[in-house]
């Protein structure tokens, strides 16, 4: 199976690497400027003392040449637009289409692009960030995969491409519906997003504070409120699992929106609060907790851009 990686940062990088690794036909889709890095020094992947250099297979927008039979669309939320336009002509009639990105937008965006037919669900629960050098650092052990026809049913092509994921260190399943599960972990992203985003800081640093494990509880209950009036409520072992990870004492649990805040790197909190707020809103939902969130990465946002 022909396997085409939209992007090679923290998400990108990580999963293409282990999948190259595993012996899987890989091709790294990027930008010039990254694909320099990759062809210069590897793909290189820290895991504490270990660094592996993978020698990437990587290829630029007008390098791409004829569909492949999967791809894996890895990128940050504010460039999608910009990658759609990039891979469109490595989508054939029998591609399929895979999004690794937070929140649930993307979905209308890539089936607007290549139709209902192409795109899949999908999930991926990984620890990781880009380091200023071009290295994948790995924050947590393995990862977890879930990928799923939009519709519910269960089919050939899901089959093998779950098969073909399934690599030493990741859990890959198929579940049932692969949109509840999406928005299970939009859940999850957005209370751990909004808690960290707003203690600027880690999980054990916020609940450490008087009222920050009641306060981190409050956001879940606000943003799983949001998915059970869309029809995607939590199982109450997700709900279980989300809100001990949130309240955890002493843990060093940060998320992409507080790193990238801390590092002053433009947030993508419209995709992970921002469309959350507007579904609220649009159930007469009151979520004061993520709106505070959203002001805070919103006003980086602006002085980010600013700063550009």
């Amino acid at each position: 199976m022909r396997i085409l990686m939209i992007g090679a940062g923290a998400v990108g990088g990580y999963v293409g690497g282990r999948l190259a690794q595993a012996g899987r036909e890989v091709d790294f889709l990027v930008r010039p400027r990254r694909a320099a890095q990759l062809n210069g020094n590897g793909l290189r992947i820290v895991d504490g003392a270990r660094t592996d250099v993978i020698d990437a297979r990587v290829v630029t927008a007008p390098m791409l040449t004829g569909p492949y039979d999967l791809i894996l669309v890895s990128v940050k939320a504010q460039a999608l637009s910009a990658a759609i336009e990039d891979f469109r002509t490595a989508v054939g009639p029998h591609t399929a289409v895979v999004p690794f990105l937070n929140g649930i937008n993307h979905i209308a965006a890539l089936t607007e692009a290549f139709g209902p037919d192409a795109v899949l669900g999908g999930t991926l629960k990984i620890g990781t960030q880009l380091d200023p050098d071009g290295a994948v650092r790995q924050l947590l052990p393995g990862g977890s995969i879930e990928v799923g026809e939009l519709d519910g049913t269960t089919s050939k092509r899901v089959t093998e491409i779950a098969e073909t994921l399934a690599i030493p260190g990741f859990n890959v399943s198929v579940p049932e519906d692969v949109m509840a599960a999406m928005w299970s972990k939009w859940v999850f992203v957005a209370t751990i997003g909004a808690v960290t985003s707003l203690a600027h800081g880690s999980i054990g640093e916020a609940v450490a504070t008087v009222g920050g494990s009641a306060f981190a509880e409050e956001t879940l209950a606000e943003a799983s409120a949001v998915a059970r009036a869309a029809g995607h409520p939590l199982s109450p072992e997700n709900y279980a699992l989300t809100r001990t990870i949130a309240t955890a004492s002493g843990t060093p649990t940060t998320s992409s929106l507080s790193r990238d805040l801390l590092a002053d790197l433009p947030t993508e909190v419209e995709n992970v609060l921002g469309d959350l707020i507007v579904r609220a809103h649009g159930f007469g939902l009151d979520v004061p907790r993520l709106e505070a969130a959203a002001l805070v990465l919103r006003a980086h946002n602006a002085r980010t851009a600013g700063a550009g």
